[in-house]
């Protein structure tokens, strides 16, 4: 028997005042009422004592008369699936388990039975289906599938061309590298980014030079752009953060006045829109990426769009170890790399980009359902989205308000709610104070006070298609009990 029941076993007999104190001591929400001979009479929470208490129940009333006498109890054999679907469907916390004489065997809790992943891939028997299709062919690399998902998604973004690599970081690698940036060049970029939208250009020996963001689209700050402009700059390198584009038209436009190529990190952002135009479509080049938390999955993958023959040509050729397309497979043009992609990634990216309009819309419901729910509560902050912006929801990332809460309060957040099932995170720490960041380029904490701030108060929620609505209940629920104890 789970031991900490043993503190809200009560009898019939006891009191209203005793069985709260019972309550009270265990912080379980319930008290189960047993017999003498260990038989399951009926269960008390607090808002049965508080409506007994309002019909005018005095504390010495036994519990006998306040108690439920048909609550829902389950087996011992009960799997933790229909557990957990019971109480998700009617909104309880506690089951009790009881033996098919009645007797009490455990107490089944929610909060140990809980576990909602951070990210969870959407895959159906279609996706199965075309990967088991590839498996019985001669092509698992360098097949039809390849260009098959290429034009879902060069059609999709609008571009002539699409490249398909084995993750997002080798597409941006690539991408430098097609633009000829080299030693000693400079690229201009977000230090509010996963690491490799500044790593792509370390791999050149090229040099990030990091523009602060703002601070509610978590954007680069485009307002801060043209001071950090060299004689050394060769790009700029925007990331739409979480799935929401930076302001694209100011970027341009300066990209533009400076002659300075524009590659556009759109990892995290397949399907948002900038004043009705996609993102990875305004620049030399855009990059997606597939990794199984993004929008849509290959497993492992990224591609590159571009409207370039010579960017598309180039990358084609380093993508497959510096092969040109009409050479022989041991004719190496040029330095390249094997950043290539299966063809059982590309199978199951094909059906993705054929589900991707229901995948959208499914992700925007979930974020939809966050914001109804916590867009009230005291302290947190929910996601920004501009006026001028389609969102293409990646994650959904919360922030604490800094009036009331500190990095040391977010960290406790975080904890608090992985104890009770639900997985969560930081996102993002800041790139230039990474250990390699300080150590080569001598940043330290203040350079870039706005994605300091924001880093120490940010918390990345589970979201992914299939998160229900009882599982946003639960989350959201812990999420304001975490803060309301934080605050205490």
């Amino acid at each position: 028997m789970n031991k900490k029941i043993h503190s809200v076993i009560v009898k019939r007999t006891d009191t209203i005042k005793e069985v709260m104190h019972s309550l009270d001591k265990s912080a379980l929400g319930i008290a189960l009422v047993v017999s003498d001979n260990g038989k399951l009479e009926g269960v008390v929470n607090d808002g049965d004592i508080r409506r007994a208490m309002l019909k005018g129940k005095e504390l010495d009333h036994p519990i006998s008369g306040v108690m439920n006498i048909k609550p829902i109890t389950a087996s011992q054999d009960t799997s933790v699936q229909v557990l957990l679907k019971l109480m998700l469907e009617k909104g309880i916390k506690q089951i009790p388990i009881i033996s098919s004489e009645g007797t009490l065997i455990d107490l089944s809790l929610l909060s140990e039975l809980m576990s909602i992943p951070l990210s969870n891939p959407d895959i159906t028997q279609k996706e199965i289906e075309v990967v088991m299709q590839v498996l019985s062919t001669t092509y698992l690399s360098i097949g039809p599938k390849i260009r098959e998902f290429e034009d879902k998604v060069a059609s999709f973004s609008g571009m002539r061309h699409a490249v398909a690599v084995n993750s997002g970081t080798s597409a941006l690698h690539l991408c430098i590298r097609s633009l000829d940036i080299k030693d000693g060049d400079e690229v201009i970029t977000t230090p509010f980014s996963f690491i490799s939208s500044a790593n792509c250009m370390l791999f050149e020996r090229a040099v990030p030079v990091f523009v602060d963001i703002d601070k509610d689209t978590l954007c680069i700050d485009v307002k801060k752009i043209k001071e950090k402009i060299t004689s050394k700059t060769k790009a700029i390198l925007p990331v739409h953060v979480f799935g929401h584009s930076c302001q694209m038209d100011e970027i341009m436009k300066i990209a533009k006045e400076n002659n300075l190529a524009v590659i556009e990190d759109a990892c995290e952002a397949i399907g948002a829109e900038f004043k009705n135009k996609k993102v990875g479509s305004f620049g030399d080049a855009g990059v997606f990426a597939f990794y199984p938390n993004k929008q849509i999955t290959t497993a492992e993958g990224g591609i590159i769009v571009t409207n370039s023959e010579k960017i598309a040509s180039l990358c084609r050729s380093m993508r497959n170890q510096g092969r040109d397309e009409d050479g022989g497979w041991l004719a190496h043009k040029r330095l390249g790399y094997n950043y290539r992609m299966s063809e059982l990634s590309a199978a199951l990216g094909v059906v993705q980009m054929d589900r991707i309009t229901e995948i959208l819309n499914k992700r925007q419901s979930v974020a939809d359902q966050y914001a109804s729910r916590l867009k009230n509560i005291d302290g947190i902050k929910i996601p920004y989205v501009a006026s001028e912006v389609k969102m293409s929801w990646f994650v959904y990332v919360v922030r604490l308000d800094k009036q009331k809460y500190d990095a040391k309060d977010r960290d406790m957040a975080l904890q608090k709610l992985k104890s009770k099932g639900v997985a969560c995170s930081n996102y993002f720490a800041p790139i230039h104070l990474q250990p390699f960041y300080k150590e080569q380029f001598g940043y330290k904490m203040g350079d870039f006070p706005v994605t300091e701030s924001i880093s120490e108060l940010t918390i990345a929620l589970p979201f992914y298609n299939n998160l229900n609505e009882p599982e946003v209940d639960y989350i959201c629920e812990n999420l304001k009990s975490v803060l309301a104890s934080l605050s205490k």
